[in-house]
């Protein structure tokens, strides 16, 4: 996995140096089979640019493929998007007795912490790893 890392290290910074960006990126080992790209910067920071970072990941996975012959998912984090997202769950919104239930249900339960977040009919639980 060490050599498919470095060809995508290498690959991306030739892409973005055809691109003229300022942008820093890391690639990490997700599992044996994956790959995680974070790039940092200003560059495909809307959502309307999902699409550019889904081509992004697919000429990155053709050629890992083509480079090591092996195949590999690549995931693509802008400015890590994604690796927060991973990190929490937003519960739909509910009335406060469901909201306050849950708190309590969770309250004891290791590794993860619980808060509220919204206003009035649209206020909603959210639930994310307990960073100590």
């Amino acid at each position: 996995m060490e050599t498919a890392k470095k060809e995508i290290e290498a690959y991306l910074r030739t892409l973005l140096g055809i691109l003229e960006e300022e942008v820093t990126f890391t690639v990490e080992q997700e599992s044996s089979e994956d790959l995680y790209v974070n790039l940092t910067g200003s560059l495909f920071s809307l959502p309307e640019e999902r699409p550019i970072l889904n081509a992004l990941q697919q000429l990155m996975r053709l050629h890992l493929r083509h480079k090591t012959g092996r195949e590999c998912e690549i995931i693509i984090d802008v400015n890590g998007a994604v690796k927060r997202r991973r990190g929490e769950i937003r519960l739909n919104p509910m009335p406060s007795h469901e909201r306050r239930t849950i708190h309590l249900t969770l309250a004891n339960f290791p590794g993860i912490k619980t808060f509220s977040t919204g206003q009035g009919e649209g206020r909603r639980v959210v639930i994310e790893p307990d960073n100590p």
